[in-house]
């Protein structure tokens, strides 16, 4: 014995398989509208588009009251349900664009209020001034900026979702690096706590480089090598970002991470299953370079008679502008600015006296260093 095969609504055109009769609005007070049959009186939705279920919900709840209704009679309250009907619609969609609108302005003004580092309670602020200038300018955009939601607790949770939203982009955008390396600072702040910055370089495929800060970690207990190896373990993570494609690490000169045995450098080596290359700031060096070459050789200058003496008969002799080399001493920090300046002015001469002293001067010449 055969069934005889079911036929699914789904398979067909229309709503469920079948169309809408335009006779149906005159008979039964229904609009359709986005595929669907809207009962123009009670606003119903009616699921199914068959005549059975069109007329069942006529008759069980509208025929006796609109039944009455007959001609151009029913006509005229036809047309007059459907325009009251589209007007609601009208209403609600501009309702929900002016929502829209407003949400987006907090969302652009939470933003610009944390980028100046204002206070959240700015955004109180900012709204009053809205106020005044949309009832002297455009009267018309008053209730949309009554809409917008400006409080202080508003504007927390609106930067806390822009750092998130910051965070997966970012996040999104290093999963396609090939290899990144890394850059910490770590210093503390007026309030005794021990900030570490983390900022990272990667190079994706395309060869295009990415570098941004990554993190900023408040370290209120200990900074020990070990400590910071672990929070920057924790960053790596939470940024899913594999160790195997970490080629490099730039750190300042502190024990805590330069040390040889317990050191963070030292620490991440041991802990990873590949060579990385370790570098030191860049800033550092300068100032390094700094200490060589103008203190060093300042005070080389300065701090023994016989070469203070040979030096200005030296100046003298070449008829220098300057009479002498500003003395440095740490306790008189200020004015490394000067002695840095006099030195440049009298580099020449001070090569020149050098060499007399057979001292080696190559890194003094040479000015593209």
């Amino acid at each position: 014995m055969t069934s005889a095969k079911r036929r699914r609504c789904d398979t067909e055109s229309g709503h469920g398989g079948r169309v809408f009769n335009p006779s149906w609005k005159t008979d039964y007070f229904v609009h359709e509208q986005s595929n669907s049959i809207i009962c123009l009186i009670c606003l119903e939705k009616i699921v199914v588009c068959k005549s059975y279920n069109v007329n069942r919900h006529y008759t069980t709840k509208h025929a006796v009251s609109y039944d009455k209704f007959k001609g151009q009679f029913r006509i005229d309250k036809i047309e007059l349900l459907e325009k009251t009907f589209l007007a609601q619609q009208s209403v609600m969609k501009t309702k929900v664009i002016s929502s829209y609108s407003a949400t987006k302005i907090s969302f652009l003004m939470a933003e610009a209020i944390a980028k100046s580092g204002k206070p959240f309670c700015t955004g109180d602020l900012l709204k009053n001034c809205l106020k005044i200038f949309c009832k002297e300018i455009c009267p018309e955009k008053t209730p949309t900026v009554e809409d917008l939601s400006l409080s202080h607790q508003t504007i927390a949770r609106r930067v806390e979702d822009l750092s998130k939203n910051i965070e997966l982009s970012l996040k999104e955008k290093l999963n396609k690096c090939e290899a990144y390396s890394l850059a910490l600072d770590e210093s503390t702040d007026r309030g005794d706590t021990a900030q570490l910055a983390i900022f990272i370089r990667g190079i994706t495929s395309n060869f295009e480089v990415i570098e941004e800060l990554l993190d900023i970690i408040h370290m209120k207990d200990t900074t020990r090598g070990e400590d910071i190896l672990s929070e920057v373990k924790k960053t790596l993570v939470k940024f899913e970002l594999p160790e195997k494609k970490l080629c490099g690490v730039t750190t300042d000169g502190a024990s805590a991470q330069t040390g040889k045995n317990i050191g963070f450098i030292a620490l991440l080596k041991k802990s990873i299953n590949h060579e990385i290359i370790s570098y030191h700031c860049i800033i550092h060096q300068e100032q390094l370079c700094t200490k060589v070459l103008e203190i060093h050789t300042v005070n080389f200058i300065r701090s023994r008679g016989l070469n203070h003496r040979q030096f200005k008969q030296l100046l003298e002799d070449c008829g220098s502008e300057a009479e002498n080399v500003i003395y440095f001493s740490q306790v008189r920090w200020l004015s490394r600015a000067a002695t840095l300046k006099r030195f440049w002015i009298l580099l020449p001469e001070i090569v020149l006296f050098l060499k007399i002293k057979g001292k080696d001067t190559s890194l003094l010449e040479n000015i593209s260093v």
